[in-house]
């Protein structure tokens, strides 16, 4: 009976709320706006055409707190919390009611918390608490917990609506203090800051001003998401984005960690032959991980006898930009440095390293940019690597910078990772920076590409299968929106590859088609077959690069949460926006179900086959996709 009367009571909060807002003079449901807030001095409410929130501040930690609310100039707002007594704080929560016009089964677009995890459309499942009535969120992102988010948290930003109603999106505007998650539980909305093992001091009479919350409003879910990345960058100090996402060819999916200087050289050669025979020159050849002696002594291994920087020098004179792999904020406990400097590592309560096993490979620990003297070696890592003449740097397993432990000043993880980010980006100075492993908004300012999904092979897994595309391709839809605004999506390598079937690389091209970012091949060169080279060196294909992009209908590909692509082939629940339409017209039909599906196409020429057909309902294979450009005037 309980429940009966919270469900009425609801439910006549909802329309009063709506009646509200519907009755304000001259005010519509619009595709994306800010949502106004005002800050009561107990709540802050939003109460417009699209929605309505009430949600009402506490504090977790120690001592006691003020709290304030103030809007900045994008019309976030900046929560200020004052300490009357010396005063330890954890965590803020905000939390309350929401509702949108069409509440009917709402769906949760959810981030993950780096570039690995699962984010996407999935329905808003109850949640775990914990003992601070605080929803889970499952994991903080590290290389162990990254595969334990759930679907009813979000890091960093979250929206919760309809496909024919209206949506709220809640996001903060630039991490640079604490981690922040959103949860949704029924009407019940929660935003945290902190409460990950944050720990921050005051003195009775200090202040502390957290990074501020956007909320957003409208009926255009992607739109929402694009208004909000605009307001982050607008407070950003950004790089320019004014060269294309990048071509290339890379190491790591053809020979993994056991590549050679004869692997390299092999590749480099057919990429030279296959310029002069006329096809479009790509511009990067990235060396990926195995180079080196082992992490953290970052030069030679015995597999390139002639060095790094010969290297180099040889592929530059082969007309491309040298790339090359690192894991900046890592070092394996066999290395040279980690002997010698005992005290530049980020420790736990107990005063040890905090050690990582990647996958059996080695235990490795997290060098505290804090420390003066680990934070020079790592700018002049970066700073050598560059002057041997590597100007791409693919830079993984960055979660690690912003991990909470002990270091050297008494700061939070999230403000170590953005002190060791901006020494390798000054280090860099014009070197292009792919961001990889990392925070998603945490890393905002500091790449010019950043990857948003898990990988698309693994050295348990070698091959490529279309399983991986569509783990992709529904990442690839969920963080669309910060493509040319925060950076160029780089959505992994393409492999196109047997096992792939003839039809099933259609589907593996589209899918890189619609990151309209990275193009970075991923094959042997050598014993490719000379139809799928050509499907992966289609310059039409590639010069779609750069375009905005965006799904049509996003909250309609509900999926369901999984831990990583080889999850995906026993539990095919993702589902992938089936129309994608670039600014130019050019519509992409993507079908990587596991059924046929009929999708209409605009009509023109069909980019991967040639062929040009009539504005029509067209069937897609399972694995398959289509890239219509329509017919020019």
């Amino acid at each position: 009976m309980r429940d009966l009367f919270l469900i009425a009571g609801l439910a006549t909060t909802w329309l009063s709320c709506k009646q509200k807002s519907d009755a304000q003079s001259g005010e519509s449901c619009t595709a994306a706006q800010v949502a106004e807030l005002e800050w009561t001095g107990e709540s802050l409410i939003h109460d417009g055409p699209c929605g309505w929130t009430e949600l009402v501040p506490r504090v977790i930690g120690q001592g006691e707190w003020t709290i304030d609310f103030e809007a900045n100039e994008e019309g976030a707002m900046v929560p200020t919390l004052q300490a009357t007594s010396d005063s330890t704080f954890h965590g803020l929560v905000l939390e309350g009611r929401w509702s949108t016009v069409n509440q009917h089964n709402p769906v949760f677009w959810r981030q993950g918390y780096q570039s690995w995890s699962w984010s996407g459309v999935t329905e808003a499942l109850p949640p775990e608490r914990d003992e601070h009535n605080v929803m889970v969120p499952g994991g903080d992102g590290d290389g162990r917990t990254v595969f334990e988010e759930n679907g009813f948290t979000s890091w960093w930003v979250g929206l919760v609506g309809t496909s024919d109603g209206s949506s709220l999106l809640f996001g903060l505007q630039g991490a640079t203090i604490t981690r922040f998650f959103m949860g949704v539980d029924g009407q019940t909305v929660q935003l945290v800051w902190g409460h990950r093992g944050e720990r921050i001091e005051r003195k009775a009479g200090e202040t502390l001003a957290l990074d501020p919350v956007w909320v957003g409003a409208g009926t255009d879910a992607h739109g929402l998401h694009t208004e909000y990345a605009q307001a982050t960058a607008d407070r950003t100090s950004m790089p320019a984005l004014d060269r294309l996402p990048p071509t290339g060819w890379a190491t790591w999916y053809q020979y993994y960690a056991d590549v050679t200087e004869a692997d390299v050289r092999t590749n480099l050669t057919a990429l030279t032959e296959l310029s002069a025979a006329g096809s479009e020159p790509l511009d990067v050849f990235q060396i990926d991980d195995g180079w080196q002696v082992r992490w953290g002594d970052w030069w030679a291994g015995p597999a390139f006898p002639s060095g790094m920087e010969a290297i180099a020098d040889d592929i530059a004179n082969a007309g491309m930009i040298p790339g090359i792999w690192l894991a900046p904020f890592y070092m394996s406990t066999e290395s040279e440095t980690y002997r010698q400097h005992p005290e530049w590592w980020v420790k736990n309560d107990d005063g040890e390293p905090i050690v990582f096993t990647n996958l059996g490979t080695g235990e490795y620990v997290i060098i505290d940019a804090t420390h003066p003297e680990a934070a020079d070696w790592l700018g002049e890592l970066i700073r050598r690597v560059v002057a041997q003449g590597y100007t791409y740097l693919k830079l993984d397993f960055l979660y690690a910078g912003a991990m909470e432990g002990v270091r050297f000043e008494d700061i939070t993880g999230t403000a170590a990772y953005h002190r060791g980010m901006k020494v390798i980006r000054e280090a860099a100075g014009e070197a292009w920076i792919l961001a990889c492993g990392a925070p998603f908004l945490p890393s905002v300012g500091y790449a010019e590409s950043f990857r948003t999904g898990s990988d698309i092979a693994f050295e348990s897994w070698t091959e490529p299968h279309i399983d991986f595309y569509r783990w992709q391709a529904r990442a690839t839809a969920a963080r669309a929106w910060t493509h040319s605004i925060w950076w160029w999506i780089d959505p992994d390598q393409l492999i196109v590859r047997e096992p792939l079937s003839a039809l099933e690389v259609s589907g593996a091209l589209a899918s890189a088609v619609v990151a309209a970012g990275t193009w970075m091949l991923g094959d042997e060169l050598t014993v490719l077959s000379v139809d799928r080279l050509n499907s992966a060196l289609n310059p039409a294909l590639q010069s779609l690069r750069g375009q905005p992009v965006r799904p049509l209908d996003p909250l309609s590909a509900v999926s369901g949460v999984d831990p990583g692509p080889i999850v995906e082939m026993t539990q095919d629940d993702d589902v992938t926006p089936s129309q994608w339409i670039f600014n130019d017209g050019t519509a992409v039909l993507l079908n990587l179900s596991p059924t046929p599906m009929d999708v209409f196409s605009p009509g023109g020429i069909e980019l991967i086959s040639g062929v040009e057909g009539p504005a029509e309902m067209r069937t897609l294979l399972p694995g398959t996709g289509e890239v219509w450009q329509p017919p020019r005037d």
